[in-house]
């Protein structure tokens, strides 16, 4: 009774954070009084029934901190079925209409009169490229790729052919590391480089992903000593946003010592651009813009929020029909959906009872200690691996790790394909934590017993554990992300 009763605690905890990062805290609970003056000023601008510029960003920005926006929301959709501010085969419309439509909690398949999924989907090319037009027309414009990816992930959607829309992304890649608008464009800018290192977030990769890598020394390159960025020839608020927005999508602090110069960071360098009123200015010293505002309103949510709004919307949008709103795994497995760690299946299922092989389990691990970078090479030391199984290089970096160990024999055999059991999934969770010697310290009845000890002290062993059955993916999700919260991931 004992061990069910702090199962079931561990999954009320579970769901109450799931609840948690699932619905925007107020710019309030954020802790932030500038945030809320800011959206409060905003809205009065947004609202008002003479106000014909762009919502949808101002949806996100508000949005993104529980603020109301069914009005809004309702308005861009009266817009959007009369064509206006919205081209009919325009790709960024569309795209960026997507994004307020993830925000505000509407069906994105009838909006409208559209069906924005299906219709930015249709529009990736042979290339992996998500065109210039919803037609599939145009092959130049960077910033259309970007956001095709940026707002199916937004959507909770699968980004069709990631693979290739991630190899045209970094084929795009300027030799400083910067990106522009368009391939015509040689000259690279920080807003859209800011843009691109949220594509390869939403695409899976992390900060030291090679093409991440290059694309954040470009934009340390152009920082000021005053904390700010010299976006499209001069000092402006919405390059500094856009950074931010880039940096927080990948986890890394923008006011850590590697963005902070002499006089500044990214934060306080955008909020020096902040009026009276709580509007913000394009320039050093303007007066109030609405798109320096809302793109102020949307960086800074962020940064106080802790995580990027389009992982907020990641994870409230995915989902899976065969895991219900009650598993005690649904907030795990949206969080690693979200952050592109696990993956559905065709159809858009997740499969959650289905068992867990080595391989894949590796795999996971590989991702979640933020060691993808490192695959590549292969292995030949195991004799029943070959040198073309899907997972042959996760698993060589798992094992030059120390994490998983051959099963004996001559040669070594690995078993890539045999289901894990939870004793060795332990066994791995704590040697990815660093704990092996405090494991083999313990000792017992079995050489697992030690492992399971320390799993189950450090709270990284799912429910319903048992040593000698099979893991599931639902199991597993609950506890990779377990380990992320232990180890700070």
């Amino acid at each position: 009774m004992k061990k069910m009763a702090s199962s079931s605690g561990a999954v009320l905890l579970l769901f109450l954070l799931f609840l948690f990062f699932l619905l925007p805290p107020t710019a309030l609970a954020l802790g932030n009084r500038n945030l809320e003056v800011t959206a409060r000023y905003l809205k009065g601008i947004v609202e008002r029934s003479d106000y014909q510029s762009m919502l949808d960003w101002p949806i996100l920005a508000l949005a993104g901190l529980g603020e109301d926006v069914e009005p809004l929301i309702n308005r861009r959709e009266a817009q959007v079925r009369q064509g206006q501010l919205f081209d009919a085969v325009k790709n960024t419309d569309y795209q960026r209409t997507l994004v307020a439509v993830a925000a505000a909690g509407k069906d994105p398949r009838d909006f409208g009169q559209k069906n924005l999924v299906k219709d930015i989907k249709g529009s990736q090319l042979s290339s992996g490229k998500f065109a210039n037009t919803v037609d599939g027309r145009g092959e130049t414009l960077v910033n259309a790729h970007i956001w095709g990816i940026i707002s199916l992930y937004s959507a909770g959607e699968t980004i069709p052919n990631r693979e290739m829309a991630l190899r045209w992304l970094e084929q795009q890649q300027n030799g400083d590391g910067g990106f522009s608008i368009d391939i015509n464009v040689s000259i690279s800018d920080v807003d859209m480089t800011g843009m691109a290192l949220m594509a390869f977030a939403a695409l899976g990769k992390d900060k030291q992903y090679p093409a991440v890598i290059k694309a954040l020394d470009y934009l340390q390159s152009q920082q000021a000593l005053d904390g700010g960025f010299i976006g499209w020839g001069g000092s402006g608020s919405e390059s500094i946003a856009q950074v931010i927005q880039g940096l927080m999508m990948l986890g890394i602090d923008p006011t850590g010592p590697a963005w902070t110069k002499r006089g500044g960071n990214p934060v306080n360098a955008l909020e020096r651009y902040r009026l009276g009123d709580g509007s913000y200015s394009k320039e050093p010293g303007g007066k109030s813009d609405t798109m320096s505002t809302y793109q102020a309103l949307i960086a800074l949510g962020d940064y106080y929020r802790g995580e990027s709004i389009y992982r907020v919307l990641r994870r409230r949008n995915i989902s899976f029909p065969d895991v219900s709103a009650s598993h005690f795994a649904i907030g795990a497995i949206r969080d690693l959906a979200a952050r592109g760690i696990m993956e559905g299946f065709p159809g858009g299922i997740f499969r959650p009872s289905d068992p867990v092989t080595r391989a894949q389990f590796a795999t996971l691990l590989v991702r979640v200690m933020e060691k993808e970078h490192l695959v590549g090479p292969v292995t030949l030391r195991f004799g029943d691996l070959n040198r073309e199984h899907w997972a042959n290089a996760y698993i060589r970096v798992a094992v030059d790790a120390g994490l998983i160990q051959g099963l004996g024999g001559e040669p070594p055999r690995f078993a890539p394909d045999a289901t894990i059991s939870g004793s060795q999934a332990a066994t791995l969770l704590v040697r990815a934590l660093g704990k092996e010697q405090q494991a083999l310290q313990r000792g017992g009845d079995h050489w697992y017993t030690g492992y399971v000890s320390v799993a189950r002290e450090q709270g990284i062993l799912y429910p319903y554990f048992g040593e000698e059955l099979p893991v599931t993916r639902a199991q597993t999700a609950w506890s990779l992300q377990r380990y992320m919260q232990v180890a700070g991931k």
